[in-house]
């Protein structure tokens, strides 16, 4: 049994080496890995674009060929030692024994490759103390600029983690309660960060300040999101950021539009305001989903994930709302009614303008 023990994952580090050698083309895929912790060791099996490695194109195709990886393979090897970490509390770990295998982009074996296998081992001091996987190793391209690692430990207790540039670093087994305060940090991040959808809340809020009308706005509108966020979730279906950016800009300009003709018309079809609003929130689900997907969805923890996302939203949309609510009430009782009139005509029309700026940026670089 205890032979047993030692040898399984040897055995499938010697397994997944020796074919990754021969065949690693039809075993990878790029941007994807797996790291199995088992014992005092955690082995690694990745691949990597080689556009991440410096000084090693020589001549300058962006490939990595045979001969480049044998002339720079101690150079490569130290950038990967740096690139890609696995730390406990005590910093990280020794990656040893390290393996590489080109990844042809075709598939042809000694074509230069923009791929490149990795495999080696992490030495633990203890297995039981929390882990961090870390990577730096990003290529040139959109599509490599993601990394997909299966976690497993002894065999079982499979977990996903998904890095990009944004968020590097990722936490494994984290307990379902970390995991929905730090996507509840990520949800109140987003929202503060993101202007285009502070934006279109400012105009949400603009249109009438009132408490109550405020708060079935905001409502319908976290409602309307929510829906299309679990939509792109559970569904797997994508939407690419070339259709989902220019119809979020569009949302601001349309809705600020909208209000400038009830204010000019002195008619408030309040449904119909709320309709849009419901509309639009449908399309800004679809870009918190987008968000939500590049910061990586542990299937272990999806209900947290998803809860923790969603009321960081939240918290942070009230907070703009407490805000603006606030700064209205200031210049109705400093300034007088009209003030808070003249503000909101401004902020609507700065929010066409800035909304028609980023369609049409987003239109013509896609």
């Amino acid at each position: 049994m205890k032979l047993a023990f030692f040898l399984r994952p040897l055995l499938a580090l010697l397994f997944a080496a020796g074919l990754g050698m021969t065949a690693s083309a039809h075993l990878m895929v790029a941007q994807k890995g797996t790291l199995n912790l088992s014992g005092n060791g955690a082995y690694l099996l990745v691949s990597v674009p080689t556009s991440s490695f410096e000084n090693v194109d020589d001549d300058n195709d962006g490939l990595l060929s045979a001969r480049e990886l044998s002339l720079h393979t101690k150079s490569i090897n130290q950038q990967i030692k740096t690139g890609l970490q696995l730390s406990d509390s005590d910093g990280a770990r020794p990656l040893e024994g390290l393996m590489l295998s080109l990844l042809p982009k075709d598939s042809k074996e000694g074509q230069p490759a923009d791929q490149l296998v990795v495999m080696g081992r992490f030495a633990l001091a203890d297995a039981n103390k929390p882990l961090s996987f870390q990577t730096g190793l990003w290529g040139k391209i959109s599509s490599e600029q993601s990394l997909s690692l299966t976690i497993t430990k002894n065999l079982k207790q499979e977990e996903l983690l998904i890095l990009t540039p944004e968020h590097p670093t990722g936490k494994l087994y984290e307990s379902p309660f970390n995991v929905f305060v730090s996507f509840w940090l990520h949800g109140i991040e987003h929202v503060l960060s993101g202007l285009d959808h502070l934006l279109f809340l400012l105009v949400v809020i603009a249109a009438g300040w009132n408490w109550r009308k405020l708060l079935t706005a905001l409502s319908i509108f976290t409602v309307g999101h929510a829906i299309s966020l679990l939509l792109v979730v559970y569904s797997g279906i994508t939407f690419p950021s070339s259709i989902v950016e220019p119809a979020i800009a569009a949302t601001i300009v349309g809705l600020a539009l909208y209000d400038l003709w009830v204010a000019r018309s002195k008619t408030s079809p309040r449904e119909l305001r709320f309709g849009l609003i419901f509309g639009c929130s449908l399309i800004h689900g679809l870009g918190l989903g987008g968000a939500l997907a590049s910061l990586g969805i542990n299937p272990a923890h999806q209900g947290a994930t998803l809860l923790g996302f969603n009321l960081g939203i939240e918290t942070a949309q009230l907070m703009v709302a407490l805000l603006s609510i606030l700064g209205f009430w200031a210049l109705q009782n400093f300034f007088g009614r009209r003030s808070v009139q003249t503000a909101s005509f401004v902020g609507t029309l700065g929010a066409i303008i800035m909304g028609g700026i980023w369609f049409l940026e987003r239109v013509m670089f896609a």
